[in-house]
């Protein structure tokens, strides 16, 4: 008994620790890091053709200090409210592929105010 009520602790000690591991997350829905890393590599770097460190700090993931993280957080809030939208209208939902097709800044940029 005493073995299933420690494995059960542990069980919601580590359950618990998932939930909580991610750190300055403010625009993806995503509560663990692996749900986050994978969305980050398999969606994310490939669509943009950059690394983790284009808008990470490789030893303090969650800061901001990095300008291309900023932009990329507005980015994806735009591409959320856009496929809103999207689904609203009955069109399928789009990406960052959509403008950037593999390249770090869309061939087409936003015009300088």
């Amino acid at each position: 008994m005493k073995k299933i009520i420690v494995i059960f602790g542990l069980l919601i000690g580590f359950l618990i620790a998932q939930k909580s591991d991610l750190k300055n997350v403010k625009v993806l829905p995503y509560k663990t890091k692996r749900e986050l890393v994978k969305f980050m590599k398999s969606v994310v770097a490939p669509e943009l053709g950059v690394k983790c460190n284009f808008c990470h700090n490789m030893t303090d993931y969650p800061s901001d200090e990095k300008d291309h993280k900023k932009v990329a957080r507005q980015m994806m809030a735009m591409v959320q409210n856009a496929n809103k939208t999207m689904n609203n209208l009955n069109f399928h939902e789009i990406s960052c592929w959509v403008c950037h097709r593999g390249n770090e800044h869309p061939d087409h940029p936003p015009k300088k105010k």
